[in-house]
Order: C-alpha cells, then structure tokens, then sequence
C-alpha cells in the first residue's frame, strides 16, 4: 500500500488553525484504480551525477474529492506522480553538483489497468519537473526554479493473488486529530521504468517494490 501511505501522509496536514476546536477544517476522499513503484539504486553503487538514486512512480485512473471548510469543493481526477531523488549538475543556481529531487505532477498522461488487476501501464508523454532543495538557512524544501523536462513510461504486472484489505486510524496532535479510512484490493507487482530527459540522459530499471490497486481513501482532519 506504497501509494495509499504516501498519498496519506501528505493529506494529514492542516490547512489552518484559527476555527474553534471540533471544526472539520479539511476532507479528501479519492475511488479508482492506480498503481505505483519505488525503484532504489543498488547501494553498492553510488549513480553518477543526474541518474536517480531513487524514484518512485505513480499512475491513476481515480477521481478525487477535497473539501476545506468555507470553501467550495475542489473534484478532479488524481494526476500522475513521478518523483527522482538525485544529484544535479552545476548550473546557474549552484557551481558544484548538488543534492536535490525532481518533482513531476502530470496532468496529461496515459493510463490503463487491466479488470483484475492483473497488469497496468502508464505513460507521460511530457512533463516539466521542478527541481527541489533542501535551504541550509530556513530549514525547508522548496523549488530553486530550474527545471527538468521528462517523459516516462511504466508497464507493471502482477506477482501475486488478490489482496482485500481495510484500515482504519486516527492520529491525535494536541487538540487536534486526523482520521484515516482505506479499503483497497491490491495485487503485488513487478515493475519496469524508462525515463528520459534527465541530466544522465534515459534511466531504465525494474522493481519489485510495485502494487497494482483499486482503492477507496478517506481522510479528515479536525481541530
């Protein structure tokens, strides 16, 4: 449940807390099918500058519901995720080669899922990606305004049975709470990725750290 986790994790953050205490202040509900895969670099090599040391892909055929209190409602379908941890060369934001990620949300892509979760694949024909760095200074991440052209393509297909599996948590922080509701059918997979346009020219690779989905997520955050 690579996807479900992260995808979690990043909607438990508040958007404010200048309502009353028991005010839900955000809700995202997301149904449909995707399938992800995280591909790591053996660690007996270190990658030369511009090839990932670790990427992860995300495809989707899924629709997506935000709600934040005194707001409208925010529907859509999930786009696709690709994300590159790696060193860059020097350019004019750094002399030397630097650590950094590579951020991608497509909007524009293709994706396909077979009925039982058997194989799915995805393509993104083209897409700008941000270039993201940790600030010494602030202590934050955020984009230094390069940026990285790419296109990416992941065929994945099923290594095992049928997974049914619900979840159900809630988190508390002080005075507020973030509650989470999952119910997914997952099949484990295999994995292989071609990317081009990075700095070290076209990365291919295989993983076995993939699952192919169809998943219902829920989450509220309250203060």
């Amino acid at each position: 449940m690579l996807a479900v986790a992260g995808l979690l994790a990043t909607l438990a953050v508040p958007v404010s807390a200048s309502s009353a205490p028991g005010v839900a202040r955000e809700a995202f509900t997301m149904s449909g099918t995707m399938a992800d895969a995280t591909w790591f670099a053996p660690e007996s090599a270190e990658p030369e500058v511009g090839a990932p040391r670790v990427l992860y892909v995300q495809g989707a055929d899924a629709s997506t519901v935000r709600r934040v209190a005194g707001s409208k409602a925010v529907r859509g379908p999930q786009p696709a995720l690709l994300a590159i941890g790696l060193t860059m060369p020097a350019d004019a934001t750094s002399a030397e080669p630097y650590p950094a990620e590579l951020w991608c949300e497509a909007s524009a892509f293709d994706f396909t899922v077979a009925d039982d979760l058997s194989s799915a694949q995805l393509e993104i024909p083209t897409c700008e990606a941000q270039v993201v760095v940790f600030d010494e200074n602030t202590g934050k991440e955020g984009p230094n305004g390069v940026t990285v052209t790419i296109t990416a393509t992941a065929d994945w297909t099923a290594t095992g049975p049928l997974e049914r599996q619900r979840s159900h948590s809630r988190y508390s922080v002080g005075g507020s709470w973030t509650m989470d509701m999952v119910s997914t059918a997952m099949r484990p997979a295999s994995t292989d990725i071609t990317v081009t346009g990075l700095p070290a020219g076209t990365f291919s690779g295989s993983t076995e750290e993939a699952s192919i989905q169809d998943v219902k997520v829920a989450n509220l955050v309250r203060w």
